[in-house]
């Protein structure tokens, strides 16, 4: 198979890869200053440096691929099903926004990230919304976490806007409302169809056992997103509740009140989740049922994300350090996600590529969405 075959056939999981390493340079960062860990700091500086030599070259190939085969990536996009998946381009495009202006300080190149991200996700979700409404339908089995990708990066859009413009980026204020709203209620609605189609049809198959930590991913970053929209992040957050307890203390009581219904809100569900999806995954592994696929990638980002968002809650309460230590457990298992997948996909990609053995004589590799689920065999 010749480099144009491989280019032609490149999966847009690729992207899931930057997404995965950026969520890893922001842990690293949020848990090494929160703990005053420098060694973390000065490995996510070099994480989001490796990560954006990479992040260019996969989006070289895959625009190398646009120019052969648009036709087929327009196809996908507009798939009910697959089209979600798509958005890995423009997630993975605005968290090296946070990258940039946030681990490496340079708000400036953090910024063009960011608005690029922006526009990108903005054009997919919309498609994706009217494909949602306009196809002829599709099973309830093929329903899987996959689809919150549209809403995760709508939350993330406040979140990274909302940090960005306390370092001096121009950002429409108001403009972020829209994006956490449609977020928001976008998750809540398809987390309601997830827990119907759990509870009432088959489990999911092995393969998108990973996806279903996705589930973790909204409930992380919506608390967050609420943080940077109200100017709640943890150090602005302190000096506010300093200067209203000098002016009246029980209105700064009710200032953490008003943040901590929001914050737990999400944050709670993210960790009863954790617990339930935590206990499938290793049901399926006792099975011996889990079987290595590109989904596996969706193990880190949803994890790297409630890391972060339980720093930042450590950071509104540091009398209750177990929160550190919750938060430095759940970097642990980033980086176990982390390190698996990226060693087995080593692997697999050397078997293909360079022992170029055929797809029949490797364990089953699934892209971002499976045929048997496209079709709603699931």
């Amino acid at each position: 198979m010749g480099l144009r075959e491989y280019v032609r056939g490149m999966s847009v999981a690729w992207f899931s890869f930057n997404l995965a390493t950026s969520a890893v340079a922001l842990a690293s960062f949020a848990l090494g200053e929160a703990a005053k860990i420098h060694t973390l700091v000065a490995l996510s500086h070099i994480i989001a440096y490796v990560n954006t030599i990479i992040y260019f070259l996969i989006a070289t190939a895959f625009l190398a691929k646009l120019a052969i085969v648009k036709s087929e990536f327009l196809h996908v996009l507009r798939h009910p099903v697959k089209g979600p998946f798509i958005t890995a381009i423009s997630i993975s495009t605005m968290l090296l926004a946070l990258d940039w202006g946030v681990v490496l300080a340079n708000p400036d190149i953090g910024a063009a990230f960011f608005y690029t991200g922006m526009l990108l996700h903005t054009a997919f979700f919309i498609v994706i919304i009217y494909n949602f409404l306009m196809h002829e339908g599709v099973e309830i089995h093929a329903m899987n976490p996959g689809w919150y990708m549209p809403a995760v990066g709508n939350v993330l859009v406040p979140y990274i806007g909302g940090l960005l413009e306390r370092q001096g980026v121009p950002v429409p204020h108001s403009l972020l409302g829209v994006y956490l709203g449609t977020g928001v209620l976008f998750w809540v609605a398809l987390f309601t169809i997830w827990l119907y189609r759990s509870i009432f049809h088959h489990p999911p198959p092995a393969r998108l056992i990973a996806a279903t930590w996705i589930n973790l991913a909204p409930p992380s970053v919506a608390p967050m997103a609420y943080e940077a929209v109200l100017g709640l992040l943890p150090k602005s957050f302190r000096v506010t509740a300093a200067e209203l307890t000098g002016v009246s203390p029980k209105l700064a009581e009710l200032l953490l009140a008003f943040f901590d219904m929001f914050y737990y809100t999400f944050w709670g569900l993210a960790g009863l989740l954790l617990a339930v999806i935590l206990a499938v995954t290793v049901t399926y592994l006792r099975r011996g049922q889990m079987e290595f696929a590109e989904s596996w990638w969706a193990f880190v980002f949803p994890v790297a994300a409630y890391s972060i968002s339980t720093v930042h809650l450590y950071l509104h309460h540091p009398g209750e350090t177990w929160l550190l230590y919750y938060a430095g457990f759940l970097y642990a298992l980033t980086w176990l996600f982390y390190s698996v997948t990226t060693i087995f996909s080593i692997y697999y990609g050397y078997q293909e590529i360079v022992k170029h053995k055929k797809p029949s004589e490797l364990p089953k590799a699934a892209r971002p969405l499976p045929e048997d689920i496209a079709a709603g065999r699931a």
